[in-house]
């Protein structure tokens, strides 16, 4: 009885301590909505939920990364009807916050209505079961999007995968990702066994080396522990039959071509299947290429050859 009143004690004196940290730390985030808050306000300051409203919400999981907290990660898809879904093509979009007034008015105009018609699209033209997955802090998503390429990013969006799987029954991942999503893809990697296909694409899948060259001693978003994918490859922990294909545009004035190209190189010295694709990037600084990092997942998702995929690849990719 003592005991068990000293626990009691114990834990509550914890709690009371804890608390405040963590009010803290969503002070000034922007209430969970399920029709999801768009405006770059949000993007900047956060959006913060409870698990009763996540579980509430439509299309919406509630990933719990342990020591990396808990968040409520928004996700459209399309082509899941039938279950179970073996196999399916998972996109991470790039960085919704470039600075203030810079937000895109195609980011600003979305809605979930949007994202859902989107995502059915892509899943139609693609030819395989496709996933969008809003990163913390942006389309819809509760979290704090200046964390991004931290290490809880990555962890919270893996833990989202675990119940996106349990729910359909799915048993590979194929991920593709564009610039900061890039990121995201590279950092599953070193998390997961059981993606079976991967595509970053402009990513800094070394943000220190980015931020280095562009002759800053910290990330753009002011912090200097930015999860390094790199350096934590374990190729043991990988599905034994994964593919990488690292796509960028060397030109990239963005994200420059260092900081993409050291992950095919470590993950070559890991011994993991890795292939280097050029593609002409979008957009002033030669940055975007969604659609051909989704068109590259989409082929490997269909067990494409790698020699297959290369001679499509050597056709052009662009945009």
């Amino acid at each position: 009885m003592i005991r068990s009143l000293g626990r009691t004690l114990w834990l509550g004196v914890l709690l009371t301590a804890v608390m405040p940290l963590l009010a803290s730390a969503q002070a000034g985030r922007f209430p969970f909505s399920d029709a999801g808050d768009f405006s770059e306000a949000a993007v900047l300051h956060g959006v913060v939920a409870t698990r009763e409203q996540c579980h509430m919400a439509p299309h919406a999981v509630w990933a719990d990364a342990g020591r990396f907290g808990a968040e409520c990660l928004r996700y459209w898809k399309g082509g899941l009807d039938l279950l179970p879904v073996k196999r399916v093509l998972v996109f991470f979009h790039g960085d919704a916050y470039v600075g203030v007034g810079n937000t895109s008015p195609t980011y600003l105009s979305s809605s979930s209505a949007k994202l859902r018609d989107d995502a059915e699209g892509w899943g139609k033209r693609l030819g395989v079961p496709y996933i969008f997955i809003g990163r913390p802090g942006t389309h819809g998503s509760s979290g704090d999007h200046m964390q991004r390429r931290r290490a809880a990013e990555s962890g919270l969006i893996s833990a989202a995968l675990d119940v996106i799987k349990s729910r359909y029954g799915v048993e590979e991942f194929v991920i593709a990702g564009q610039s900061g999503g890039g990121h995201v893809t590279s950092s599953l990697l070193t998390l997961r066994h059981d993606i079976v296909c991967a595509v970053p694409a402009s990513a800094p899948s070394s943000p220190r080396i980015r931020w280095e060259m562009m002759g800053r001693s910290r990330d753009t978003t002011g912090y200097a522990d930015s999860y390094e994918p790199t350096q934590h490859l374990n190729k043991g922990g990988m599905h034994p039959n994964l593919r990488v294909f690292v796509l960028g545009d060397p030109n990239d004035r963005n994200v420059f071509w260092a900081a993409q190209k050291i992950m095919a190189d470590a993950l070559a010295q890991a011994g993991v299947s890795v292939q280097v694709l050029h593609g002409e990037g979008s957009g002033p600084q030669a940055h975007g290429l969604s659609n051909s990092s989704r068109l590259v997942a989409a082929w490997c998702a269909k067990e494409t050859s790698t020699q297959d995929m290369l001679r499509l690849a050597a056709r052009g990719l662009k945009g």
